[in-house]
Parts: C-alpha cells; structure tokens; sequence
C-alpha cells in the first residue's frame, strides 16, 4: 500500500504540470513591435478568481484605442549616453503632461537577466528645457524576479532620480521612489479577444510611488504620490501581458482605471457577407425577417433592395439594421444586396430575384390542368417538367413547408429539378409562366 507521503507527493506533481513558469526567455527583445488594444476600463470587470487551474474569461472585452510597444536598443534612442549599448528602450508617450510640467520624448529602459526583468533608467525632454534629461535607477525596478512561478512573492524597493539642466548646469530633478510586492497569485487558463483557453499565470502588484520636479528656472516644485494595484496575466506564448488591468481599491472595491490586452489589431478579419430570409415566396402584406450571417471585425451593415419602391421596413428596422423585417406591397421579384463593412474595408453579396410577392388575385391553378407533365412524385432525385410547347419558357422552383426556396430552374419547353440534396419532406412546386403561376404538392424521398 502507498504511504500518505507518497499519494501527496504524487499529487503535488500532477497539479504541477498544469502551470506554466516564466523566465527572462519571455521577456521583450531588440526590435519587438508588439500591438495591444486598450479597453473600456468597468467596475464590472471581476479580478476576484485567484489560485491553482483558475479559469479567467475576458473574451467581452471592447477595444476602446489600439497601440504598440517598440523596443529598441537605447543606440537607437536619444539617451545611449546615460545607459550604454545594453539597455532596452520602450516609448512611453511623445509628450505627458501639460504647460511647464509637460516632458515629451519620454523613454523607460530595462535590463533583461536571468534573474529579473529590471526598470533602470528612465529620459525624457522637460517642455521648458528641450534637452534631452536622462536618469539611471540608484535602486532598480524589478517588475519581475525570475524564475516566475505560483506561490511566488517578491518585496522590492526602487528610486532614480533625472537631472534636468539647461547646458552643462544643473537647474533641477525629477525624482521618483518606491517599492513594489508582488505575488504569483494564480496559474490557469485565460480567454480575451485575442486568445482562448490560453495557459498562463497570474501576477498581483501592490506599488506605492511618488514622483516629483524641483526645477529653480523656472521655479517648478511639484510632487505626487500613486498607489496602484496591478495585476498581470503571463503566457509563454506573447513577450507582453496577455492582459494588464490597473486600478485601486476604494472601500474594498477594486476599481479598474486601465486595461490593457495583447491584440493583433492590425491584421483585420476577413468580411464575409451573407444572409438569409425566414421566406422567399411570400404574398402582399407579409413580413419578411432577413437574418445577417456575415462575420468580420465592428461591421456596419446597409441592405438595399431592388425595385426600390413596393416595400417597407417594418418592426422598427431599417436599412443599416442588423436583421432587418419587411413588408412587401407590390407583387413581383425582389433582388436583395447587403454591404458590409469595418470603417476601411467593405464587401457586397447580392441574392437576385430572391423574394418572389405574389399578387392575391392572380390566376392560381394546379398543374393537373395545364399542358404540362411533372414526374415522378413522388421524387427520388430529379423532378422533370415537360411543356405541350418546346418553344414554352418555364420557372419552376420548389418551396419548403416554411415558404423558403430550395432550388430554382429556367428553360425552355423542359426544366429539370435536382432534389438530391433535400431531405425528405413536402413542397410546393411553383411554375411560372405568361404572367401566371401554378401550384402543387411534390413528396420528395431521399
């Protein structure tokens, strides 16, 4: 029999293997242009789930702006002479801020090692002194100590300060210090726009901060404390979070100020348009549901319908309406095109003759009475009609017991209908002719 010690251990082996680790193999490099999507940030937004083989479902998350992240090597930013040819610079903003104590150009730079994922230096150009202002941390920011893993927990400290000077004199600081704790808090699956059920561990971060300038020309002396609470969903997969949401708690709520996502906003959707009506025969007076099938990114619709007159929308629809209802006042055939489109992209698909109105007082016989032979019924695989006439134009269609059309065909003394493909079932058959139709029931059996 297995020792209690033995069943743990086992045990403990198996919820393992369902986590994830992280290290600095996951972190940005040189050259990554990584796009993300910035949400509506909502107190409805639920942070609560923590712990082993959690599950997180953001997919409802609604893109608000997009962005990218840019890192370059700080060679290649106006600051390489404050942190050398090693450091990773990533664009904040071009400006923050406003009038005197706006600082535009702003860069972070980062050291990536084996054993943490470090926020060293920070430059930027203050709005009143336009040259370039770097600073080097005295004691770094460790957004994250390696390996990264659940159960997790890191307390660190961290403080730089900027030297601003006009020339070669110094004339004033910004100044920033703080400490951050995090901890490892989950590891799961995690769902958003962009991914599903993707693996990945969860990171909580209590930073408290305060930022502040002493500048003596101008005379500016301004400081601010920020206490935030961040929490970061990590995947193997993506050299950013998959998701980043931001906020504080008020009163025991945590309320969201920023969220942010992994996306590939860039690459759009295909549009693919296509839709359906509930009928495609109908009479005067009837409302006719057409139900959009089209997929893509935020489309617009807008329908048109050919003619343009003898119809309504109805029920509170209109043209740019998603499932638009209509009614039909004029008999005859109509033909329906629907447009799609995602602000920069359109595409068009047009259904012609696709709604046939029928006029209550036109002539309705049944074939039985007509020069015409329609055989077999029932119906194995093909339904033929023959006219007395060659020179006789035939429209033969089948409808389903909803009204809908199956199959459509047109000639010349002799159609042919393929029934392959229906199930089995009752139809009318529908024939047209001289301005004339003509009715009856067809078993078709598969």
């Amino acid at each position: 029999m297995l020792r209690l010690s033995t069943i743990i251990l086992l045990l403990s082996a198996t919820v393992s293997l369902g986590q994830i680790k992280i290290t600095n193999n996951h972190m940005p490099s040189p050259g990554d242009k990584i796009e993300y999507s910035t949400a509506i940030s909502t107190s409805s937004v639920d942070v609560s789930t923590t712990g082993a083989n959690s599950s997180w479902d953001f997919s409802s998350l609604t893109a608000v702006s997009n962005g990218v992240e840019e890192y370059k090597r700080s060679v290649q930013t106006p600051y390489l002479l404050s942190f050398g040819f090693t450091a990773l610079g990533k664009k904040l903003s071009d400006t923050l801020g406003f009038s005197d104590f706006q600082l535009k150009n702003i860069y972070n730079f980062y050291r990536n090692s084996s054993g943490s994922f470090s926020d060293v230096g920070i430059g930027f150009q203050f709005s009143v002194i336009p040259l370039p202002q770097a600073g080097k941390h005295s004691d770094p920011d460790e957004i994250y100590v390696f390996p990264l893993e659940y159960g997790n927990r890191d307390s660190t400290t961290f403080e730089v300060e900027v030297p601003i000077s006009a020339g070669i004199a110094k004339v004033g600081s910004f100044f920033r210090k703080g400490n951050r704790v995090t901890t490892v808090d989950g590891w799961g699956k995690i769902s958003t726009p962009y991914v599903t059920n993707e693996d990945c561990i969860r990171l909580k971060s209590v930073i408290s901060e305060k930022d502040s300038i002493a500048v003596t020309t101008p005379s500016i002396n301004f400081g601010t404390n920020i206490q935030l609470i961040e929490y970061k969903w990590l995947s193997t997969t993506e050299k950013i979070p998959l998701l980043t949401i931001v906020g504080n708690e008020i009163a025991g709520n945590f309320i969201p100020t920023s969220i942010i996502y992994r996306n590939d906003w860039s690459v759009a959707t295909p549009i693919v348009v296509d839709f359906d009506a509930d009928k495609t025969w109908t009479k005067k007076g009837n409302v006719v549901s057409l139900t959009n099938k089209s997929t893509g990114d935020n489309l617009g619709y807008s329908w048109s319908v050919t003619p343009s007159t003898g119809f309504l929308f109805v029920n509170g629809t209109s043209k740019s309406s998603e499932n638009p209802k209509l009614v039909f006042n004029d008999p005859g055939f109509y033909t329906i095109e629907l447009t799609a489109s995602n602000g920069s992209n359109s595409e068009t698909t047009e259904k012609k003759d696709y709604i046939e109105v029928a006029d209550p007082n036109s002539s309705v016989e049944q074939l039985s009475a007509l020069p015409f032979k329609a055989y077999p019924n029932p119906v194995y695989n093909k339904l033929v009609l023959t006219a007395d006439k060659s020179d006789q134009v035939l429209s033969a269609e089948l409808l389903d017991l909803t009204g809908k059309r199956c199959c459509k065909v047109e000639g010349n003394g002799s159609v042919t209908l393929s029934t392959r493909d229906l199930p089995s079932s009752i139809y009318t058959l529908r024939v047209f002719t001289n301005s004339r139709f003509y009715t009856q029931k067809i078993s078709v059996v598969d």
